[in-house]
């Protein structure tokens, strides 16, 4: 039997940073799993070229990709409005039953480029998800690690967007470049986006030089974002790595992940609760 919703309107929120390799594909799949987990009907749209979370779920067989749906027609130059519903795919037996995507491969990287005129480029996937997200309660969106056409539909399409950010350099930059990127969409595209903050990633609190880089990048983060940088920081958890690697949830994945499992469940309970 489908859960019912259990939320009144539907959620959408996006995850960002400029700079790769800082876990926004494992925080998407970790809070959507835990969220579908609480009995929410859970969507994630994949916007990476690179479908980390589209090969982490592993996806039911499908026609339409994101590709498709961000495509305009050839012959109109349009986007199709609710296009989207038709490549929603449910994910696999060992994800929660009410979890489901919208997969991504390297073929994005078209749309990325396309300067087809008609249905205006930002906000092709609001006009392909308009009424395909009605029958879920969160819908999070994970973004590539760019602030190029992709990522400004993702935050045209969302209610809310948060930055995840490592407690090192580049990462620090990264993030001050998203919300550059945030503020545009605000002013010319999205003005009802709301920033909710940033969340911190594998903090170091082993290793003493470890450590002190830790403890200096996420002050800096605290001063570039006063107020806006959440606490708890998730701490650099082997098994977290692990289980994204063997394509599983965090709750199934044994007593190791509990507290990783935890943590990614007050999350998922913040999201829906907001």
């Amino acid at each position: 039997m489908v859960k019912p919703k259990i939320r009144q309107r539907t959620k959408r929120k996006a995850y960002v940073n400029q700079k790769g390799g800082v876990g926004k594909s494992t925080w998407t799949l970790n809070v959507g799993a835990a969220a579908a987990k609480l009995g929410a009907r859970v969507l994630i749209r994949d916007m990476d070229p690179q479908g980390n979370v589209t090969t982490a779920l592993e996806p039911e067989e499908g026609k339409f990709t994101m590709t498709n749906v961000l495509t305009p027609d050839p012959s109109t130059r349009e986007i199709r409005e609710g296009s989207l519903a038709g490549a929603i795919r449910r994910t696999g037996p060992q994800w929660p039953k009410s979890l489901y995507v919208v997969t991504a491969d390297i073929s994005l990287e078209g749309p990325e480029s396309d300067n087809t005129s008609g249905t205006p480029r930002e906000r092709r996937l609001q006009v392909a998800s308009a009424g395909a997200l009605d029958g879920f309660d969160l819908v999070l969106t994970d973004c590539r690690p760019s602030v190029g056409l992709l990522t400004m539909n993702a935050l045209t399409d969302s209610d809310e967007v948060e930055i995840i950010a490592l407690p090192e350099a580049w990462a620090v930059e990264g993030a001050l470049q998203a919300k550059k990127t945030i503020d545009l969409v605000q002013k010319y595209h999205n003005s009802g986006l709301e920033f909710g903050g940033v969340w911190v990633n594998h903090f170091k609190k082993t290793g003493r030089h470890a450590r002190i880089e830790s403890r200096t990048r996420l002050e800096e983060l605290r001063k570039h974002f006063p107020g806006k940088v959440f606490d708890p920081v998730l701490t650099d958890m082997e098994p977290v790595r692990s289980a994204t690697g063997a394509h599983l949830p965090l709750f199934s994945y044994g007593p190791e992940a509990a507290e990783a499992a935890n943590f990614f469940n007050k999350i998922a309970e913040r999201a829906l609760n907001d």
